[in-house]
C-alpha cells in the first residue's frame, strides 16, 4: 500500500512541475539603432548650393522626417582647403532643411578634423532604427503531444517577420511614439467659452449633422 501511495505522490509532483513551467516566449520583431552618415561634396569654388547638393539635402530631410531620431548633426571639415565654402553651404543647408519641414531645434552642428586636406565633405548624421526579424524554425514539433501553457516556436513567427518588413519606423517595435504638443490655441478657446457660459463643443456644419435626411420617403 505504501508503495502505491509513494508512486501517486511522485506522479502528482511531476504533474505539478509540468503545469508550473513557464511558457516559451513567442517570436517577435525588434529593432536596433544605427547611425546614418551622408556625405555632401563641397568645392571651394562653389557660390551657393548646387542642384546636386540640394538633392542630397532633400533626401536627408525626407529620411530624417520618416525614421530619424535625436538631432540631425551637420559636420563641417576643420583645417581643410574648402572649410569656408563648407560653412557657407551648411548655413544654406539649414535653411533648406527648415523649408523641408524640420524644426531648427532638431538641427545641430559641429566640426571634424580634416587634417589639411584640399577638400573634404560636409557630413549629415542622425540615428535611425533597423528592424530585426526573428529566425523561424522550419521544423514542427509533435503537436499531438500538447502540454498546458506551451508555446510552439513557429507560432506567430511569420507575422513577426511581416511586421518587421512593413513597419514604417522600426523604432515603434521597441518604444511607443511621443505625443505631439497640445493645441494651445484650441485649449484657450475652450476655456474662454467655458468662462462665458457658452458651449465648449466644436460647431458642426449641416453636412456633419447626424439627423436623418428628409429626402427619404415614407
Amino acid at each position: 500500500m505504501n508503495h502505491v501511495f509513494k508512486a501517486l505522490l511522485a506522479l502528482s509532483a511531476l504533474t505539478l512541475a509540468g503545469c508550473a513551467s513557464a511558457p516559451q516566449p513567442l517570436p517577435r520583431a525588434t529593432a536596433a539603432p544605427e547611425t546614418v552618415r551622408v556625405s555632401m561634396d563641397v568645392s571651394a569654388r562653389d557660390n551657393g548650393l548646387t542642384w546636386n547638393q540640394i538633392d542630397v539635402i532633400n533626401a536627408v530631410a525626407t529620411e530624417y522626417k520618416a525614421r530619424g531620431h535625436g538631432p540631425l548633426v551637420i559636420s563641417y571639415p576643420q583645417n581643410a582647403g574648402n572649410a569656408d565654402a563648407a560653412i557657407s553651404a551648411i548655413a544654406e543647408a539649414r535653411t533648406q532643411l527648415y523649408a523641408a519641414g524640420l524644426d531648427w531645434r532638431q538641427i545641430a552642428g559641429g566640426a571634424y578634423e580634416a587634417g589639411g586636406r584640399t577638400s573634404a565633405p560636409v557630413i549629415f548624421s542622425f540615428t535611425r532604427y533597423q528592424a530585426i526579424a526573428p529566425e523561424c524554425d522550419t521544423r514542427w514539433n509533435d503537436m499531438a503531444n500538447v502540454r498546458a501553457n506551451e508555446n510552439w516556436p513557429r507560432f506567430g513567427c511569420a507575422t513577426a517577420n511581416n511586421l518587421a518588413n512593413m513597419v514604417a519606423d522600426p523604432r515603434d517595435l521597441v518604444a511607443p511614439r511621443t505625443m505631439d504638443g497640445p493645441d494651445t490655441g484650441r485649449r484657450q478657446t475652450v476655456l474662454d467659452n467655458y468662462r462665458q457660459g457658452e458651449s465648449t463643443a466644436s460647431q458642426r456644419s449641416d453636412r456633419e449633422s447626424g439627423a436623418v435626411s428628409s429626402s427619404v420617403g415614407n
